[in-house]
């Protein structure tokens, strides 16, 4: 009997033991509290401006790298993270996309964040701050550069958390009057801008500027209603522009901070910590095929303008030089708009590769 009792209250205290150990260990809020699985699925939509790699699968560096953070998160995470994509603004431009994000609405936003949200910002749109690719992924493309940190605080400021930057691209003209050389040569010219009062600011002060939405440029060329525009020879290859004009220079006048991806802060801080490094690890990867494709597409793109009766330009040192001349010219009134400490910040970083 003694014996009967003894097995009774034994198997009693293994099942309270175990019931304990099953209910004490998970949060039951998407972090078990050593980064394991709970098996929560977290679905997530990301949005961007950017073309669909699948419709438009050339010259489409942004699309392509977009496409395989996603593929890399579906697959890493084992379905425990599922990514929808939104191209081509189907949510709207981008800062629609970043105030989606930060409301919680969209919870990945890739492109670049634009200085109507946030004046510092527009730091990242300074003309003529970075010269080559060698800058650009020493700073930016980096998690240790420093102006990717800087892009960090910016962002981490505006209710999101920047999980990595690429190498974007450089823009040129496209226009389809006439060969331009100089700042002197845009005299007259209508150029189609998009929303930014620092790219604004550079080119009203050399033309008719005006902004345009980028679904209306095509028509807008073919009909006159602008004469060109600022943007990368990829990139008016994907668009075929060159069906509608006739003339690009390589004035490389703005390096865009346009390759980032970017989680709403409140998706992020959800996600447990094994998560988070899977999604880290994807995003640099993705910035990496971002720069690689778009390094090679670029050549091939000028070959692309070349082959369909575009007159591409390099400029001599002597006409870049007045396009830079120019740009410094600006840079008292761009530090009001910013702010004196951002731009310092990044002058001072450019700086010290020197």
């Amino acid at each position: 009997m003694k014996m009967k009792k003894f097995l009774a209250l034994m198997v009693t205290i293994s099942l309270i033991i175990g019931f304990a150990g099953c209910s004490g260990g998970d949060s039951g809020d998407g972090d078990n509290g050593d980064g394991g699985d709970d098996g929560k699925v977290y679905e997530w939509k990301m949005g961007t401006i950017y073309n669909d790699p699948v419709s438009r699968p050339d010259f489409n560096a942004f699309g392509e790298s977009m496409q395989t953070f996603i593929d890399l998160v579906n697959e890493r995470s084992e379905g425990r993270i599922v990514i929808t994509p939104f191209y081509n603004s189907v949510l709207g431009a981008s800062g629609e996309l970043y105030d989606q994000m930060r409301r919680g609405e969209l919870e990945v936003f890739y492109g670049q964040p634009m200085s109507n949200i946030d004046p510092r910002f527009g730091v990242f749109n300074l003309p003529y701050i970075m010269s080559d690719y060698d800058q650009v992924l020493e700073l930016v493309a980096n998690p240790d550069g420093e102006l990717y940190k800087l892009g960090q605080e910016l962002v981490a400021d505006n209710g999101g958390h920047l999980v990595s930057s690429g190498a974007s691209l450089f823009r040129g003209f496209f226009n389809t009057k006439k060969r331009v050389a100089t700042v002197d040569d845009m005299e007259g010219l209508k150029v189609r801008t998009y929303e930014d009062p620092i790219v604004h600011q550079f080119w009203a002060g050399i033309s008719n500027a005006a902004p345009m939405p980028y679904s209306e440029v095509y028509t807008g060329l073919q009909t006159n209603a602008v004469d060109g525009l600022e943007f990368a020879a990829t990139s008016v290859v994907s668009s075929k522009f060159y069906e509608v004009g006739k003339f690009y220079s390589d004035i490389n006048w703005q390096w865009t901070w346009g390759a980032n991806i970017i989680i709403s802060q409140e998706k992020w801080d959800e996600l447990p910590d094994d998560l988070k490094q899977i999604v880290s690890d994807a995003a640099w990867e993705a910035m990496e095929v971002q720069y690689e494709l778009e390094s090679a597409n670029t050549s091939k793109a000028i070959d692309e303008l070349k082959n369909n009766g575009v007159e591409v330009y390099n400029l001599t040192d002597e006409e870049r030089a007045t396009w830079i001349d120019y740009a410094r010219s600006l840079d008292e009134t761009f530090a009001e708009e910013i702010g004196e400490e951002t731009v310092q910040r990044v002058l001072d970083a450019i700086a010290s590769l020197e």
